[in-house]
C-alpha cells in the first residue's frame, strides 16, 4: 500500500493511496470466506455453497464491505506512518476500483492546527468533601420510606400534605371547555377519581391550593389563571373553572425505618448494616460527582488558556450539534420561548462550541504527549456497551457497520480523551472546599 500526503492549508491536507491489486483481493477473499460460512443459500449445506454463486448473489454487499475495509486499512496506515498528524476528519474519501485489480483513493483529512499546549500538570480545583454525615444516612433512608408510603382515608378537611380525590369537570367562560375549544381536550374536560397531591402540583397549582380545608362529600368551584405557554393553545393564558367534587382525603403515612422496611432490598441485613451500605453508596456518589466536577473545572482551564483558529466547516458542523443540544434540554425545562429562533440558539453556542473544540483538541495533544492510547480491551469493551444499548446481538454485525459508517477513529479518541481526563485530575492540586 502506497500513501502520500501533500499539506494544502494549515487545517486540511490532500491524501492520495493505492492498493495493490495482490491486498485486494486478499481483503475479498476474507469477506467471501466470512459470507461462505454464514449465510445460507437454498440447495446448498450450511458453508458449502460455491464462491461463484456467493460472490453473485451477495455481489452488491461485498462490493460495499471491501470499500469500507479498505479506506478504513488505509486511515490506519496513514496514521501509524505520520503520528504527527492529527487528523479531525477523512472528509469524503473518493475511492476507485482499477483495471488492473488494484485500488485507489483520495481525499481531504482536516487536521488540528498548530498550537501551543499550557502547562497541563498540577492544575488547581476545588471540589467539596467526601464525608458522608449521620444526617445525609438518615435523609437517605427517609427518601427510601417516602417511596413506600401509603395514602389512608381519613375522615378530616384535607391539608397540606394529604391527596384529594375527586371528580371534575371544567368550563371556560361559561361553557364545557371542549365545547369552547371545539375540539376534544383530553384530561382538561375533567375526570373521575383523580388524585391530587395537595404537597406538589405544579401543573396547575391552583387546584392544590384550593382543595386544602375541604372534606369528603363537599364541592368546590376553583378559578385556575392558566400560564401563556400552556400546552393546549385554545386555552392558554385563560381562566379555566374547576367545579370539583371531593370523594375520599388520604393521609400520607410514612412507614417506620427498621430492617424489615429493606428486608426485599437488602435480605438479612440489620439496620446498623443497612445504613453501613447506604454510608458507603452516598460517598461512592460523591466521589463520582468530584470526579466530574474536576474534569469540568480542568477542561475550562486549559480553555482559558488556549487561542487559536480553528477549521471554519467543523466549528460550523459542531456547532449545530450543540445548538440542537441546547434546544432539546431547553424543551424538555418547558423553555420554549428561547428557542424559538434558532439562528440566535446557534450564534449564542458558537463560543461555547470553540471552546470545547480547543480543549478537544489540546486533550489528544496531551495524549500524545504522554502516551495515553486506547487498547484493545478498552475499544471492545466500549463496542460491546454500544450493542448493548443498541440491541444488537450479532457482535461481529455490529463492529463491521461501525467500520462502514467510519465510526471506530471516534470511538478511540473518546476513550483517549477520557483517560487524558482521569491522568490530569490525578494529578490534579485538589483544595477541599467548604
Amino acid at each position: 500500500m502506497e500513501i502520500t500526503i501533500n499539506k494544502t492549508s494549515d487545517c486540511q491536507v490532500e491524501l492520495k493511496a493505492t492498493v495493490p491489486a495482490a491486498d485486494v483481493a486478499s481483503v475479498r477473499d476474507g469477506i467471501v470466506g466470512y459470507y461462505g460460512k454464514n449465510v445460507r443459500i437454498a440447495g446448498f449445506r450450511p458453508g458449502k455453497a460455491p464462491k461463484s454463486v456467493i460472490t453473485k448473489r451477495y455481489a452488491s454487499e461485498i462490493k460495499e464491505e471491501l470499500e469500507s475495509r479498505l479506506q478504513s486499512d488505509i486511515q490506519d496506515k496513514c496514521l501509524d506512518e505520520n503520528p504527527d498528524l492529527k487528523v479531525l476528519d477523512f472528509g469524503t474519501p473518493q475511492g476507485e476500483m482499477q483495471e488492473d485489480g488494484s485500488y485507489t483513493l483520495t481525499c481531504v483529512l482536516t487536521i488540528v492546527p498548530d498550537f501551543e499546549l499550557p502547562e497541563y500538570m498540577g492544575i488547581e480545583v476545588s471540589v467539596p468533601t467526601t464525608d458522608v454525615t449521620d444526617a445525609e444516612v438518615d435523609d437517605m433512608l427517609n427518601k427510601y420510606a417516602e417511596t413506600s408510603a401509603k395514602h389512608e382515608v381519613v375522615e378530616r378537611t384535607a391539608a397540606k400534605g394529604d391527596v384529594v380525590v375527586v371528580d371534575f369537570k371544567t368550563t371556560v367562560e361559561g361553557k364545557p371547555t371542549a365545547e369552547y375549544c371545539g375540539k376534544p381536550v383530553g384530561f382538561m374536560e375533567g375526570r373521575e377519581d383523580y388524585w391530587v397531591n395537595l404537597e406538589d402540583d405544579r401543573f396547575i397549582p391552583e387546584l392544590a391550593d384550593g382543595l386544602v380545608g375541604v372534606a369528603a362529600g363537599e364541592s368546590k368551584e376553583i378559578v385556575a389563571q392558566l400560564k401563556a405557554d400552556f400546552p393546549l393553545s385554545d386555552i392558554a393564558g385563560k381562566e379555566v373553572v374547576f367545579h370539583c367534587t371531593v370523594k375520599e382525603v388520604r393521609e400520607k403515612q410514612v412507614p417506620e425505618i427498621t430492617a424489615e422496611l429493606f428486608a426485599s432490598a437488602l435480605p438479612g441485613k440489620t439496620l446498623e448494616e443497612i445504613r453501613d451500605i447506604v454510608r458507603e453508596n452516598i460517598k461512592s456518589n460523591k466521589e463520582r460527582s468530584n470526579d466530574e466536577a474536576k474534569a469540568d473545572q480542568i477542561s475550562e482551564k486549559l480553555a482559558d488558556q488556549l487561542s487559536f483558529a480553528l477549521p471554519a466547516d467543523l466549528v460550523e458542523r459542531e456547532n449545530e450539534n450543540t445548538a440542537q443540544r441546547k434546544m432539546y434540554a431547553a424543551i424538555q425545562a418547558g423553555d420554549y420561548e428561547s428557542v424559538k429562533d434558532m439562528d440566535a440558539v446557534r450564534e449564542a453556542a458558537k463560543a461555547e462550541t470553540e471552546r470545547n473544540l480547543r480543549v478537544y483538541f489540546a486533550l489528544q495533544e496531551i495524549a500524545r504527549r504522554e502516551h495515553v492510547t486506547a487498547t484493545e480491551a478498552e475499544m471492545l469493551d466500549a463496542i460491546q456497551n454500544m450493542a448493548r444499548q443498541a440491541r444488537e446481538k450479532n457482535l461481529k454485525n455490529f463492529v463491521r457497520k461501525l467500520h462502514r459508517e467510519n465510526r471506530m477513529t471516534g470511538i478511540r479518541l473518546s476513550i483517549v480523551t477520557s483517560k487524558v481526563l482521569d491522568l490530569l485530575a490525578r494529578n490534579a492540586k485538589v483544595t477541599i472546599a467548604e
